[in-house]
């Protein structure tokens, strides 16, 4: 007998092999919440990709005439953006769509027939879980795969476009075009300072000099550079060496943050792999710690969303109208956002373990959406 509305259930009369079905992995059950929950958290993560995009579109419209960007570049900017701001605001999207999608279902008694069939509100949990996680894997597969490589073209093209094509960004650093110079960096800093500069000074096709710094930072409208070698090749070959020189590039601090915003698209493995390599440098490396752990707490992120839409389903919020749900949701959204935002930077700032300021939102939100659902009124 096909069913349409689990309301239809009450017509029918109570069968111990329909409850069997019902708890059967990807039964009735699943396949009812499956369909009501994927449908409407995709749809809420479309919306809040889509929305967010167009604010980035109009906030980029601004930097058209700067060096070779311009309208066309800024719609492939954002559009290389918008699978990044989707699993972005995936979690979000959960927490929403399972606040409206299980808050039909609770509006038109479906949730009561389940529990007068005998099921908990753990299995019902479950199930919507269960429903949910394809969804999850493919969304945390993008976030690992595609999203990393779209977010470093976009972020390096912008580099190279806003600076009319002389800078590059490559594997090996950032090689910048000044003149009849070539300058390689070989990394940059959280603080904007730059590691292993090499400046090769050309005149048409022949090299006049080469000089290398071990770091520099940026002061005054330009950069100094620490323990410059230089050999100069003419005549007779020239070494020099200087504590400290000022060199004039084509780079800005603003142009630092977008070049440092491309190591934030690594991958799991890149942020293992670039971790290593600070702390074998002896610099500091719980800034990216911190962002490997908040990768691998976005699983369990999802899941507390989850709960915490439950948690207005079964919970003391389920007296409400659905408008209040939804307001309720987005308001413990906000929170859980206001207060990853708060915890993550002190943890770097207190020397807090990276691990505890990656979870520690996901720790306190999972508690309160337990505590919700335990709750009779």
């Amino acid at each position: 007998m096909r069913v349409e509305n689990f309301r239809d259930l009450h017509t029918l009369p109570y069968n111990h092999h329909m409850l069997k079905r019902l708890k059967n992995p990807f039964g009735i059950l699943d396949l009812y919440i499956g369909r009501t929950m994927i449908t409407t958290v995709l749809l809420i993560a479309v919306c809040l990709a889509l929305f967010t995009g167009l604010i980035t579109f109009i906030d980029k419209m601004r930097y058209i005439g700067r060096g070779a960007i311009d309208f066309f570049f800024v719609c492939r900017y954002v559009a290389c953006l918008l699978p990044g701001i989707f699993v972005t605001y995936f979690p979000v999207a959960i927490l929403i769509g399972g606040v409206i999608g299980l808050g039909n279902m609770a509006r038109n008694s479906e949730i009561v027939v389940l529990q007068s069939l005998g099921l908990s509100r753990l299995q019902i949990a479950f199930s919507s879980l269960k429903s949910l996680f394809p969804l999850m894997i493919v969304v945390l597969f993008i976030g690992e795969t595609t999203v990393p490589r779209l977010e470093t073209y976009a972020e390096t093209q912008y580099s190279i476009y806003s600076s009319e094509g002389r800078m590059s960004v490559t594997r090996s650093g950032i090689w910048l075009r000044e003149g009849q110079s070539l300058i390689g960096i070989r990394s940059m800093l959280l603080d904007g300072s730059l590691l292993d500069i090499v400046r090769y000074e050309t005149d048409g096709p022949r090299l006049v000099s080469k000089s290398r710094a071990e770091s520099g930072k940026y002061e005054n409208g330009s950069w100094l550079m620490q323990n410059v070698h230089t050999v100069a090749y003419g005549d007779e070959l020239k070494i020099s060496f200087n504590k400290i020189e000022k060199w004039q590039l084509n780079l800005n601090p603003e142009r630092v943050d977008v070049i440092n915003n491309i190591d934030k698209s690594l991958t799991l493995q890149g942020l293992i792999d670039y971790i290593g390599y600070l702390e074998e440098n002896n610099q500091q490396s719980s800034a990216f710690r911190l962002q490997l752990y908040e990768k691998l707490m976005q699983p369990v992120i999802m899941i507390v969303m989850l709960f915490l839409a439950l948690s207005t389903v079964f919970g003391p919020l389920r007296s409400m109208n659905m408008g209040a749900r939804i307001l309720a949701g987005i308001t413990l959204g906000f929170g859980y956002y206001v207060l990853n935002q708060i915890v993550a930077p002190l943890s770097l700032v207190y020397g807090m373990p990276p691990l505890l300021g990656a979870s520690l939102a996901s720790i306190v939100f999972g508690m309160l959406a337990v505590y919700l659902l335990r709750r009779k009124v």
